[in-house]
């Protein structure tokens, strides 16, 4: 059996291409045969994971996460995951936010005209009620609590969906959010592709192996067939592209660049796999919220992002660095998931960790382990707490809702694919050579100072002995002078991404803008049939990365359509890129 086009990966980027790619393909005269090949399980078997028990599960029963070989230069260990699953990162990501058109028109062309446009179009895609009518109480708290010390609530959006805007001042984005009261995904990204359309095929427990390529004299490396691994049976297939035109479309996320490493001498192509970064992922302290305050389950992800902006000093070097503040809140046995597998960055030593993130059996049962302990320090406290209360006179107390924030930034330094055991450096918390200038401990210690009032407007700090609990594992600041501390004992041991991890196969390095053909946009550089068409085809964006490769996909579909002189989606008046 022969495919037209083979799609490797179903996640954000792979969503975003379909959901426009099979629209328009309606209109063919003849039928496309498209292959979907997904490594992890299929959607609709992991829904009670992303629609019931949150993403945070996911990293402790590692059903829908595993995690990457990331170390830095210097061979610390970095807690960074990839979603692997139908639907990817967007089947548990909750974020809704776009990079500003601006930027997208600097690293992947055409005019911010354009992407503002693609933007309406993609969003029209989603469940977008607008976030300002109804905030929840928790979330109306994080907003009074940013707005007290100077942030404002920015207004650039598109159907509901904000933009990020840069000022010197601090931004409220307030976006969507995708679940229900009862913290339900009501509406993911895999919602937005018609999977049992005719022409698609999806094979789940599906590993792509290897990429096969053929070429004649005087002709580019195409690509001629995907060797597959089914992880059920350990079969292995090869299968064929369409000798006429097929093509293959890698939307792979992180396993991108890794599956064309092997071809980068062939293909002539030597910035496959550079260019590589992942956003900085610091936890804050816990608060207390307030008693008076309703919290829902929904409220596991506050929809509002706080970013700021780190300028260098006149005559310091830098560069200007992006930082954005998430919030979360719940009971500690809601948070507990998420705070397993962040502790992993916390209680280990690096050479533990070196093992914890190549043998999953032992990250699982580390995080069972870890769970288990502070569920049992959570009982103790709650005991003991209650019985201060009744040695008072006062009631047992309600169990308390806990509230804390994240700070997440770009590594001022790239990473790198490496041959070597499968290994992606990231250089987090990097020195220059010759001033030993390290820019991710100053935006560090600059930002967390410059907000601490936000945080501890957040709620009431805990009893000393829980924070003196939390400050011995992880040296987590409540005051100012403690922030220093944190940050120098976090480059040294504590390192935990964001699971975005981007670059790999550049716009206008590895991969073509199609700037002169539109349909070459997405093109690997030295092939005559495979594109890329999710996050490893930009640079690291400033923000959550979700809503960026989702019109990373839906861009790449576009304009290959345009090239073949098909409407696609709505009238060419309105979609052809060459009319704006």
């Amino acid at each position: 059996m022969m495919y037209d086009t083979i799609v490797v990966g179903s996640g954000n980027g792979a969503c975003g291409f379909l959901s426009y790619y099979l629209e328009a393909g309606n209109d063919r005269s003849i039928r496309e045969r498209v292959l979907v090949l997904e490594e992890g399980d299929d959607f609709f078997t992991t829904s009670d994971i992303t629609h019931q028990n949150n993403w945070t599960k996911s990293y402790a029963e590692e059903k829908v996460f595993k995690l990457h070989n990331a170390l830095t230069p210097k061979g610390i260990p970095i807690i960074s995951g990839r979603a692997c699953t139908m639907g990817g990162g967007g089947s548990i990501n909750y974020t809704m936010m776009h990079e500003s058109s601006e930027w997208l028109a600097t690293h992947i062309g055409q005019t911010a005209a354009y992407w503002d446009s693609l933007k309406a179009e993609l969003n029209q895609k989603f469940a977008r009620p607008n976030p300002v009518t109804d905030p929840s109480p928790v979330t109306k708290q994080v907003l009074q609590a940013a707005e007290k010390v100077g942030f404002v609530t920015s207004t650039d959006a598109i159907d509901n969906i904000p933009n990020l805007e840069v000022r010197d001042t601090g931004l409220l984005h307030l976006f969507p959010t995708q679940f229900n009261s009862f913290g339900q995904r009501t509406h993911s990204g895999v919602s937005i592709v018609d999977w049992f359309g005719q022409g698609v095929e999806i094979k789940t427990r599906c590993r792509v192996e290897r990429l096969e390529f053929s070429k004649e004299q005087g002709q580019k490396p195409r690509c001629v067939g995907v060797h597959v691994k089914y992880l059920d049976t350990g079969m292995t297939e090869r299968l064929s592209l369409n000798p006429d035109g097929g093509k293959v479309i890698m939307c792979a996320g992180g396993a991108t660049p890794r599956l064309l490493w092997s071809h980068r001498e062939e293909l002539g192509n030597d910035l496959i796999g550079q260019h590589v970064n992942d956003h900085i992922v610091m936890p804050l302290g816990l608060y207390v919220v307030d008693k008076s305050i309703d919290v829902t389950p929904r409220d596991v992800y506050i929809s509002v992002f706080a970013t700021t902006v780190w300028q260098p000093e006149p005559e310091q070097p830098g560069q200007e660095t992006v930082c954005c503040f998430d919030f979360f809140s719940g009971n500690f046995e809601r948070l507990w998931f998420m705070i397993a597998h962040l502790y992993l960055a916390f209680l280990f030593p690096n050479w533990l960790k070196k093992f914890v993130i190549r043998l999953p059996w032992l990250f699982n049962i580390i995080k069972n382990v870890i769970r288990v302990f502070l569920q049992a320090v959570n009982f103790i406290i709650n005991l003991l707490w209650g019985l201060y209360n009744l040695l008072q006179g006062k009631p047992w107390h309600d169990e308390a809702h806990l509230i804390t924030a994240a700070i997440k930034f770009n590594a001022a330094k790239e990473g790198c694919y490496s041959r070597d055991d499968s290994r992606i450096e990231l250089d987090f918390f990097g020195e220059e050579e010759q001033s030993h200038f390290n820019q991710d401990k100053v935006v560090a210690n600059s930002e967390i100072a410059k907000h601490m009032a936000l945080l501890n407007g957040l709620g009431e700090q805990p009893h000393w002995l829980v924070k003196w609990f939390l400050r011995l594992v992880t040296k987590m600041p409540y005051e100012e002078n403690q922030i220093e501390e944190y940050v120098d004992v976090y480059s040294r041991r504590f390192l935990l991404s964001e699971q975005h991890l981007s670059g790999g196969c550049l716009f206008g390095k590895a991969i073509d803008k199609g700037l002169d053909n539109a349909i070459d946009t997405g093109k690997v550089y030295g092939s005559a049939n495979v594109y890329v068409a999710d996050l490893s085809a930009v640079p690291l964006p400033r923000i959550s990365t979700q809503m960026t490769a989702y019109l990373i996909g839906f861009h790449v579909a576009k304009r290959i359509c345009v090239g073949n002189g098909e409407s696609g989606v709505g009238s060419r008046e309105r979609c052809d890129p060459w009319r704006i």
